[in-house]
């Protein structure tokens, strides 16, 4: 993935000159399956990278936006909703190689934290600041996610998201391997917040806790 970026970057002076493009490949659009069931159908900007937003930066597919998120606890009947409706047309579509149809989220934007949220959840979760993400496609850069935020709470773990001057507008999660250290920061902004966690792939709600640890989860 880097190094998609790094030959994006070429052409402003900032890495190794690109390599030459392969001529496109022709494929009967019957035979195309979506290699996963669904997507965040959000509307992002993007800015290309400079030398100093570029460091630190986390990359990866545009696909994989938004699959763990976290939602205030006041919204739950709404996802419930979205999950029993994405459970079934899931399952319509599946097939042995993949799916027929994707179902694109679109969710009303509302924002998750006021003006100063960002920086409250920084210092509650003692993560470090990133620049915002960078978006790729399976051959070419997207760009810099305009507005964008990363907050990193360990090698593998980041969340990262969308915050204006309204707040923190949306808030989600990117996790390789260290499901312990999301679990953690899951109950600590459930305890603060009232969020729950969504994760749309595996279809369930990390709704709340209860009095001696244990969470309680939601499935359609």
């Amino acid at each position: 993935m880097r190094r998609i970026i790094a030959a994006a970057l070429a052409s402003i002076g900032l890495g190794a000159a690109a390599q030459p493009v392969s001529p496109p490949a022709t494929v009967d659009p019957k035979t195309i399956r979506f290699s996963m069931p669904t997507v965040a159908a959000e509307d992002i900007k993007f800015v290309m990278p400079t030398r100093e937003t570029f460091e630190g930066a986390p990359q990866f597919h545009e696909d994989d936006w938004r699959q763990v998120e976290f939602f205030p606890s006041s919204r739950l009947a709404e996802i419930k909703t979205r999950l029993t409706e994405y459970k079934a047309f899931e399952a319509k579509h599946r097939t042995k190689y993949g799916w027929t149809e994707i179902y694109a989220r679109k969710l009303p934007r509302v924002p998750v934290l006021g003006s100063s949220g960002l920086a409250d959840l920084a210092g509650l979760l003692s993560a470090t600041k990133l620049p915002a993400p960078i978006l790729t496609t399976a051959s070419r850069p997207l760009g810099q996610v305009k507005d964008g935020f990363t907050l990193r709470l360990s090698n593998s773990v980041f969340l990262y998201g969308l915050s204006d001057g309204d707040g923190v507008m949306s808030l989600a999660a990117l996790v390789d391997g260290d499901d312990n250290s999301l679990t953690k920061a899951f109950l600590t902004l459930n305890k603060k917040y009232q969020f729950m966690l969504v994760d749309w792939r595996a279809q369930m709600v990390l709704v709340s806790t209860t009095s001696n640890g244990q969470i309680n989860v939601w499935r359609p």
